[in-house]
């Protein structure tokens, strides 16, 4: 969360992955014994009675009709094959009233055309402190009710943010973070980020509403990791007055850098990591209606069935560093 100084609310959820199984199909081979119908190796051959002529007649088209019946039964056998059974090789249910192409799924739908973006602002972080024009910088309790947040924690130099937590400060522990002062109504959002081991932080960068009213209005995670090894990352959809939640995660090590980026428009939030698209949620519930604009920030723990509190084995100083920042804009019908 961005800067409530009462613990936030984070419901569990579930995923069920399904597995593949194959079914392995066994073939019993039978075998003809060695030299049938020949002469034993003695030298001597079988006894074979002449059969009389009219038997042999009535056998003949005794086979006769029996081979032409089982040319039925194949004909049959391969008609109801291609009924019940259709080209993807996969068995259905008869149903007499639908036919072999009704059986048949429709090609999926074409892939929808790439959304057009241009840029329209963000932060590079060339300088040597922190643009004072684009963000505000937390000066405040800490999230979850857990230490300070202040400016002190907060820097830029050689090409970076960087927000340094110290758990053992005068105060509870000490982090901050940063909020940029424009928000927009929908848009994409992209950053390059990485962070430091540390049990009971957790960076967060997210979209926040610009009214405040939170969860009314939403909050949108592109980047959480609670896990004291960085072994993962999540994302999370807060919505509506009861704060209900969607969420993912990806596995990783993100102790190292990676880019993160969030598509937000009327019918879908899209979340991709380094290039990849990893989760997309369409329910318009879910999607906010205001305006929003970026936080970045280290949060302290503990909170509730989310992140602990530091122990004996956190670091001193854990860091989240931050690249650089960029915001989209969709590109209207007019190229604008």
């Amino acid at each position: 969360m961005r800067v409530s100084t009462t613990p936030e609310p984070v419901a569990a959820t579930s995923r069920i992955r399904p597995t593949d199984r194959g079914a392995r199909a066994t073939v019993v081979r039978a075998e003809i014994p060695d030299g049938a119908g020949r002469a034993d190796r003695a030298g001597r051959t079988e006894r074979r009675e002449r059969p009389d002529r009219a038997v042999t007649g009535l056998r003949r088209r005794i086979a006769h009709g029996t081979g032409a019946m089982a040319l039925v039964l194949v004909a049959v056998a391969g008609l109801t094959w291609t009924v019940l059974v259709p080209p993807d090789g996969t068995a259905v249910a008869a149903d007499p009233a639908t036919s072999a192409l009704d059986n048949q799924l429709p090609p999926p739908p074409p892939p929808p055309p790439p959304q057009q973006w241009r840029q329209v602002g963000g932060d590079e972080f060339d300088g040597s402190r922190v643009d004072r024009s684009t963000w505000s910088v937390y000066n405040s309790p800490g999230g979850f009710g857990n230490g300070l947040r202040r400016p002190s924690a907060v820097g830029v130099g050689d090409g970076l943010l960087t927000v340094t937590a110290r758990p053992r400060a005068t105060g509870g522990g000490v982090s901050g973070g940063v909020a940029m002062h424009d928000g927009q109504l929908y848009g994409r959002w992209e950053f390059r980020a990485r962070t430091d081991v540390g049990n009971g932080y957790s960076p967060a960068i997210l979209l926040w509403p610009d009214s405040e009213r939170f969860p009314d209005d939403g909050e949108l995670d592109m980047m959480e990791i609670p896990f004291g090894d960085r072994h993962a990352a999540t994302a999370f959809v807060h919505f509506g007055a009861q704060n209900h939640i969607l969420s993912t995660d990806t596995p990783g090590d993100f102790t190292q850098w990676h880019t993160f980026a969030l598509e937000w428009l009327p019918d879908r939030i899209t979340w991709y990591v380094d290039g990849v698209k990893k989760w997309e949620v369409t329910d318009r519930r879910a999607i906010p209606t205001t305006p929003m604009h970026l936080a970045i920030q280290l949060d302290q723990g503990p909170a509730a069935g989310w992140i602990p509190g530091p122990d004996a084995t956190t670091p001193d100083e854990v860091r989240l560093q931050v690249d650089w920042a960029r915001v989209y804009a969709p590109v209207d019908d007019a190229g604008r």
